[in-house]
């Protein structure tokens, strides 16, 4: 299958609407091609995803398609040993070498055991070839890689739980109190941020008041009405302090939306389950009308209780909202300053100001519809969630928005894509919402899987309430006969990730992923994880790409937006000769290992391909354009090709108002109280017992969130600062560090190679501005950096820049420079949530000055 090209005879002097892939945003471009070359990028004015902004990443993307260190043939690795910077040795080979190479090798792995090959990319815009092609191979091994080690692991789960839906956004078109914890939501270090920015920037003038609770003064928290530090690591006791203050002390709480939009009138038993019907098993609810108990869905119900206590059949049984005002009571401000340090009087005046600024039981009308209006709730990202118990955090925030009714509603936290023109969430077991099944791609957390033994090397078996269990990989890659797991991994094909910067110690994995005999790396450049390949094939440029639906629905999109779109990347230059597009390649692979016919189907299954769209499954020769037009028919109608779609750069549909506030046209309610964790427990316990692992941790597994702290609170000694990482607007991960242009802003910014340390903090260990220091992790790891002496940092915290410190020497612009944050952190299965699957982030480091 050949790469594509740019069409014959295209003017020599044009803009070319294309999709940025310098970050996981995908902004959408204008790529100015002048006599061949590619000479400007700026935003585009006509897609509505970024409101024709575009940030440094994508303006200096046109850097990319002329590194002098690009990969422009097939290399092959000389050197038979493999670690952390050692040179492989790669030489160049022709194409078919490559192709005949590696076909045969996997060939040869598929006839023994299909299992034995581990699949890795994080390709957002074309990933279900990527997935067509492993489960074409007879592989369920298949992973975004480090991503899903810290990031939404605490978010995503709630937000498919809550809005059906990968993830949530503030409507900050009709807020009036936004709190911010850990979440940079309107920067451009967030998703969607020139989408989200000038709405945050509108709202903020129009009197919108922001709060940020961060462990350092973000760049939010200096736009914020109030920044209010935090310890790391304590996000979840603030929530359970903030709902005390609300449920208790001031008694704001929406009780008509918790009856009929939560399970917070379901009747719960002394074992922390629903009392049910004894014949149809539903759950009951108390019916203060009549004082009897119902099913929860009788019509008859007219007032369930959401307070109090009752008897039923000889059980003293609580509505599950009862349960959470007296559960809270163990977290007064009080005891909750001691574990955040932040001051009880703040928690209980940022709390009351958000119950009031919530306006429960006001409406508003939007486009002719009464809806309504809750115009306070809370936002949170990937601070809460680098933690050991990143699950409970998540529930713990979540359950600020639930109990004031600021769910899917004007003024609340809105899910991007839980509804739609032909999708929306249906009722699950027990009457709560379960997402779409045309929009799920990970594993879902409600209803719950069913916990067994594992057959896959990230054991999601053994997380049922869990949408990804990427930290667990290395662990069995070194250690597969502690979960059970009868077959090795024999290869590897690897693509648009950095399994090595992006994941802990990266020593350790080195040692993981040297162990895969055979690896195949998709690359532009040699960077970590390639240089451990056995097979490198070029990649194209994002530039030089042809992704059709480069913004998949289920992320990526605005949602209190007025379109439902989807931006094509074309290609805007043609690539060096003999660099092809890697799903081609991919196409080309199957064919050789003779799995055609299956990656067929595979794709007409993933890609939802409609008659008469689909792949023949016996024919062979389909051109990489005419999958794309079919793909492009199929989902936007016969009359919309590729070649339309190239034309117009983004193709728009409007939105209804319930695809925008769709909790007030749902039957199905939302979890306010997690009955469901507790089985999903023990299901997990009897596995893990069953199999003689004695250390997996189940604790996390309740109806109701605790805080309980991460292990770095037991270090004690000279590691005495917690150690953060920070995002800077111009990097995103590892990817564009090698860039020349982005290279010369890091330069610029004094803050790039230093690590912050508060000001008092600093006066007391000895440390000015500007002194060399060096800073030591718990894990050994040393690195030296400049201390910068600030004010907007937290005293007990020490700030670096994410993800620098490269070492290949196919990066010349990155390699060492800055620290590697990612080096500083352990990595140990004792640190991961057994719930979400969360890699704890939270490291102990200490930073000594070095003497002249």
């Amino acid at each position: 299958m050949a790469q594509p090209a740019i069409k014959s005879g295209i003017r020599e002097d044009v803009w070319i609407p294309t999709v940025c892939y310098m970050c996981f945003n995908g902004c959408a471009l204008l790529a100015h091609r002048v006599n061949g070359v590619v000479v400007k990028v700026e935003g585009n004015p006509d897609s509505p995803h970024s409101n024709g902004k575009c940030c440094a990443k994508g303006n200096a993307a046109v850097m990319g398609l002329y590194n002098p260190n690009r990969i422009t043939t097939p290399l092959k690795r000389t050197n038979p040993e493999k670690g952390l910077g050692v040179d492989p040795q790669f030489i160049p080979i022709s194409w078919e070498e490559a192709l005949s190479v590696t076909a045969a090798r996997l060939k040869e792995i598929r006839d023994r055991d299909p299992r034995r090959l581990l699949f890795t990319s994080f390709d957002i815009s074309t990933g279900p070839f990527g997935e067509a092609f492993a489960g074409a191979f007879g592989t369920h091994n298949v992973t975004s890689g480090p991503a899903g080690y810290f990031c939404g692991n605490g978010v995503h789960p709630i937000t498919w739980m809550n809005h059906g839906t990968f993830y949530a956004e503030p409507d900050v078109d009709h807020c009036k109190y936004l709190i911010l914890i850990g979440s940079q939501t309107g920067a451009a270090v967030h998703i969607n941020p020139l989408g989200m920015g000038p709405r945050m920037a509108e709202s903020r003038l129009k009197g919108m008041k922001l709060v940020v609770v961060d462990p350092m003064c973000s760049h939010m928290a200096s736009k914020a009405n109030d920044w209010i530090p935090i310890r790391p690591g304590t996000d979840g006791a603030f929530a359970l302090g903030m709902l005390d203050v609300l449920l208790n002390e001031l008694g704001i709480y929406d009780a008509p939306f918790i009856k009929q939009h939560t399970n917070g009138a379901y009747l719960v038993g002394p074992d922390g389950k629903y009392v049910r019907h004894p014949e149809t098993g539903k759950p009951l609810v108390w019916d203060t009308a009549i004082n009897t108990p119902l099913e929860f869905d009788d019509p008859k119900v007219i007032d369930p209780a959401i307070g109090g206590r009752f008897e039923v059949e000889g059980v003293q049984a609580a509505p599950g909202f009862q349960l959470l005002k007296e559960h809270v009571r163990a977290y007064p401000p009080e005891r909750v300053e001691e574990i955040t340090t932040i001051p009880a009087a703040t928690i209980r005046r940022i709390a009351g100001e958000y119950g009031e600024a919530a306006s429960i039981g006001s409406k508003i009308v939007i486009d002719g519809v009464e809806l309504p209006y809750r115009p306070a709730h809370v936002d949170w990202g990937r601070g809460p969630s680098s933690h050991k118990h990143a699950m409970a955090n998540g529930v713990a925030i979540q359950l600020l928005n639930t109990v004031i009714g600021a769910v899917d509603v004007p003024g609340g936290h809105l899910g991007i894509s839980g509804s739609g023109p032909d999708w929306e969430p249906y009722v699950g077991p027990d009457g709560l919402l379960a997402p779409s099944k045309d929009i799920c791609v990970f594993w879902q957390p409600y209803p719950p899987r069913k916990a067994k033994k594992p057959e896959l090397y990230e054991v999601p078996e053994l997380f049922p309430l869990a949408v990804y269990s990427r930290s667990m990989l290395p662990e069995n890659l070194l250690h597969p006969e502690r979960y059970g797991l009868d077959y090795p991994i024999e290869a590897m094909i690897q693509s648009r990730n950095n399994l090595m910067m992006q994941a802990a110690a990266p020593e350790l994995m080195a040692k993981v992923f040297s162990r895969i005999p055979f690896t195949v790396s998709f690359a532009n450049a040699v960077e970590s994880t390639t240089e451990l390949a056995d097979i490198v094939f070029p990649d194209t440029h994002f530039l030089e790409r042809l992704d059709p639906f480069a913004n998949p629905i289920r992320r990526s999109m605005l949602a209190n937006c007025e379109h439902w779109y989807w931006m094509v990347r074309q290609p805007v230059s043609d690539p060096p000769p003999g660099v092809r597009h890697w799903v081609s390649v991919l196409y080309d692979l199957a064919e050789r290992i003779g799995i055609l016919p299956e990656y067929h189907r595979m794709i007409n299954r993933l890609l939802k391909l409609k008659e008469p769209y689909q792949l023949d499954p016996e024919r062979t020769g389909y051109s990489y354009e005419d999958l794309m037009d079919r793909w492009c028919r199929s989902r936007l109608g016969p009359d919309y090709s590729l070649e339309h779609h190239m034309d117009t750069g983004v193709y728009k549909e409007p939105k209804d108002v319930r695809h925008v506030y769709q909790r007030s046209f749902l039957k199905c309610r939302i979890p306010l109280y997690h009955e469901f964790f507790i089985k999903a427990g023990e299901d997990v316990r009897r596995v893990t017992a069953e199999m003689g692992i004695k250390d997996w941790e189940t604790e996390d597994y309740e109806a109701l969130p605790n805080w309980r702290p991460c292990p770095a609170y037991e270090e004690k000694g000279a590691h005495n600062l917690f150690l953060i990482n920070y995002k800077v607007p111009y990097h995103a991960q590892s990817y564009t560090y090698d860039n020349v242009w982005l290279d010369d802003l890091t330069q610029g910014y004094p803050d790039a190679r230093s690590v912050l340390i508060n000001t008092d903090t600093a006066g007391r260990m000895g440390i000015a501005d500007g002194d060399d220091v060096v800073i030591e992790s718990t894990n050994g790891y040393r690195s030296r950096a400049i201390a910068r002496v600030v004010e907007t940092i937290h005293p007990e915290v020490a700030a670096i820049m994410g993800t620098q410190g490269h070492w290949v020497k196919g990066q010349p612009m990155a390699r060492g420079k800055g620290v590697h944050w990612n080096a500083m952190l352990v990595y140990d299965t004792k640190r991961i949530d057994k719930v979400s699957a969360a890699l704890d982030a939270c490291v102990k480091v200490k930073v000594e000055k070095i003497s002249p």
